[in-house]
Formats: structure tokens, C-alpha cells, sequence
């Protein structure tokens, strides 16, 4: 939809960190409010450990401790995980009604959908020999152009 740049702030009134982040605004539901990209990440100095859902950030007073919710954090990771999958179903069923659709318009039988629309079938070459595999196994061969050498 857009771009807005807002500043945002770490910290409190003692010791703070601020920077100015340009967001993109999407018009979609999520169950995040915003997310801090690399970049972001990257003008405020932050250092991240995703599996202790904490991230530190200098600041004047020394650094700032921003601590995850682990409960939070899953609860958002299966709303997202949901929210995905449901826009995966939707284009499925869309792509399903699509096919849907176009059979019945084209009043397709059931011989025409066994190929390609103006495909042809495989036909293989009828000079072909049979190679055996495993001389322990004579009855495991593969069938090869009479062109072609067994190396």
C-alpha cells in the first residue's frame, strides 16, 4: 500500500536508543504488528539469540535487554503458520475451480485428458537392443538405442 517512516525507541527515559525505520504497509491480516527486518536490525546494532528470544542493543547508559515472551512467541508462530496455510488452500481451491471451469466448458472426455491438448504419445524407437545389468541377474535389462554403445 505504502511506506511510512517512523521512529522507533528502545529503552526508557534513563537509556534509550532511537532510529528513524522506513516500514512498508501491507494490507493483509497478520498476527505480527510490525517486523523489524536485517536492515532495521542492522541501524539499531542489534544482536539477536532467537532460541533465548532476547536482543540486545547499545545504547549512552549501556545496553538495552529486550526479552521475548515464549508463550506469545508459539501462539504468534501457529497464528502465522495458519494464516499461511489458509492462503495456500485458497489458491488451491481457485486453481481446482479454474480446472473445473475449463472442463466444462471444453466438454473435455475423459480419452482427451489422457494426453496432452495437440500432444503427441511417446513412441519409442523400434531399433533398440536389450542390455543386461548384472550378469548375476540376466533378467534385469534395459532396453537402449541400437546407436548407442554399452560403455
Amino acid at each position: 500500500m505504502g511506506k511510512v517512516r517512523v521512529d522507533v525507541l528502545f529503552g526508557g527515559r534513563d537509556n534509550c536508543h532511537v532510529e528513524s525505520i522506513l516500514f512498508e504497509v501491507v494490507d493483509m491480516e497478520s498476527p505480527y504488528h510490525t517486523l523489524l527486518g536485517r536492515p532495521a536490525l542492522a541501524k539499531f546494532m542489534a544482536s539477536t539469540h532467537t532460541a533465548y528470544l532476547k536482543m540486545k542493543i547499545p545504547a549512552p547508559n549501556g545496553p538495552i535487554t529486550v526479552v521475548g515472551n515464549y508463550k506469545v512467541s508459539l501462539e504468534t508462530a501457529s497464528a502465522g503458520s495458519n494464516f499461511a496455510e489458509s492462503l495456500v488452500i485458497a489458491e488451491e481451491k481457485r486453481r481446482i475451480q479454474t480446472v473445473v471451469t475449463l472442463a466444462q466448458s471444453s466438454q473435455l472426455n475423459l480419452a482427451a485428458m489422457s494426453r496432452p491438448i495437440g500432444g503427441t504419445t511417446f513412441n519409442p524407437s523400434k531399433e533398440t537392443k536389450d542390455i543386461v545389468l548384472d550378469p548375476a541377474h540376466p533378467e534385469r535389462t534395459v532396453h537402449i538405442g541400437v546407436g548407442l554403445s554399452e560403455a
